[in-house]
């Protein structure tokens, strides 16, 4: 099989045969092949056509549509035998006619070939199109020619992997691969297998190959700086989101992906560059006003920093990543009781691992002796301490709870744990730097209250 790419990067399966330019014979050339058997190849050429640019262009609806008026007209031939030579002592007229017999057959070959191609695309199409009893069906009368056409395992592997049968979708699709390393499904759907088993490694190494398949492709480009940005490598995702951005310039995604990795690697200005410019491209891109309001708030310009959380709880009040920073900025301020209305409204929102833990650290540490509250933070981190598997970041929080609340021994042991396992967390030195000064605190039998120590 050759794999052909159409502009928009989608496979389009060609059958490459000797024989191509001249498959459908001339009426005179032929005593297999009658005036009438030439008009319905015609028709079965160009049907078969529609059915793939179609499948290229992923128009799924009309190319379960063009499969049955394809059914209805793909010529299927049977397949003669020797004994259809006329028996002649011209030599040369009986040469002939087995060249004429070999070139049926071959037609014959590639009309089977297509039907099987046809129908492997149009389940994939059915797949797409949330048809999967349909596309089981269809699949059930050609599954036997998995092993000759790769495009029936494809198949066979994109419903598996819809039915979330992960491993039997790998095997299915490498089966594909192997016999047919220019299928762009078989590998796109391969890495969609590794990214729902978590294996990310494994996930790049199938992209990889799809992106040389079908380098025109944007999203693909986007995946890989996306994984190696997963991977923990932040320069070689930079590096791939800036060539993404040098074709898609008006990307804001891309922008504010690439300024997250550039603070990765310390290029600060660069990443409020990257995080302005997607906000000037997409101004209720909250994602990007949340990133850059934290970069506000290492430079202490804490009214930028509202203003951008501001801004984003205008387009989505809901979102409680922006109320926990508005919640910490405004706390950062002084402004404490404005703080607590957010944590309020947070708890209404939200019974997250996340939230319950920002709520009880603000909490147990505030500055304001109105608000602070080690009782309640104490109830809110009994809830969750065991739902977080003991996170060393909760376990920091509760720690504090019980240091509001003049329980220092108790609080010595808990930052101890969450020293150890903030280790086997594989926490930043920095952070964990960070718990040692709380266990110092707590050992002199001090409390931890942010803005002061």
């Amino acid at each position: 099989m050759v794999f052909k790419m159409n502009k928009n990067g989608v496979g389009v399966l060609l059958l490459a045969v000797c024989f191509l330019a001249g498959a459908v014979l001339p009426a005179a050339a032929s005593p297999f092949i009658t005036a009438e058997m030439q008009v319905k190849l015609k028709k079965n050429d160009e049907m078969y056509h529609l059915l793939q640019n179609a499948y290229a262009q992923k128009r799924w609806s009309e190319v379960v549509a063009l499969f049955e008026q394809y059914k209805k007209v793909a010529v299927q031939p049977e397949t003669k035998t020797a004994k259809y030579l006329k028996i002649t002592v011209d030599t040369e007229e009986h040469a002939s006619r087995k060249r004429q017999l070999a070139k049926y057959n071959a037609l014959c070959k590639k009309l089977k070939a297509e039907y099987i191609t046809a129908t492997g695309l149009t389940v994939i199409a059915l797949v797409h199109d949330k048809q999967i009893t349909e596309a089981e069906t269809l699949l059930s009368g050609v599954q036997k020619h998995a092993d000759e056409h790769a495009i029936i395992s494809v198949a066979q592997g994109i419903v598996a992997y819809t039915k979330k049968e992960y491993p039997k979708a790998k095997t299915l699709l490498k089966a594909a691969f192997t016999r047919d390393k220019t299928l762009f499904e078989s590998v796109y759907y391969l890495y969609k297998v590794a990214m729902k088993q978590s294996e990310p490694g494994t996930a790049y190494f199938w992209l990889e190959k799809a992106v040389v398949l079908a380098p025109e492709r944007l999203d693909l480009l986007m995946g890989q700086a996306k994984l190696l940005q997963k991977l923990g490598q932040s320069a070689a995702a930079e590096a791939m989101y800036s060539k993404l951005l040098e074709v898609d310039p008006t990307n804001a995604v891309a922008f504010n992906n690439r300024g997250y990795c550039r603070v990765a690697i310390g290029d600060v200005d660069g990443a409020f560059s990257d995080f302005s410019k997607a906000i000037s491209i997409n101004s209720m891109y909250t994602e990007a006003l949340l990133n850059r309001a934290a970069l506000w708030r290492t430079t202490t310009n804490l009214s930028a920093a509202l203003e951008d959380l501001n801004a984003g709880l205008r387009v989505s009040p809901g979102d409680t990543r922006l109320l926990v920073s508005r919640m910490q900025t405004l706390s950062d301020m002084g402004n404490y009781m404005l703080a607590k209305q957010d944590m309020e409204e947070l708890l209404t929102r939200s019974d997250s691992i996340t939230v319950i833990n920002e709520a009880a650290w603000f909490l147990a540490t505030c500055p304001s002796e109105l608000v602070r509250d080690g009782k309640r933070a104490l109830r809110l981190l009994t809830s969750v301490v065991e739902r977080s598997k003991r996170h060393p970041r909760v376990l920091d929080s509760l720690a504090a709870a019980y240091a509001a609340t003049d329980e220092f021994d108790k609080a010595v042991t808990i930052q101890k744990e969450a020293l150890t396992r903030g280790a086997a967390y594989r926490l930043s030195q920095r952070q964990l730097g960070k718990y040692e000064k709380r266990l110092a605190l707590y050992s002199e039998k001090r409390p931890f209250i942010t803005n002061v120590d």
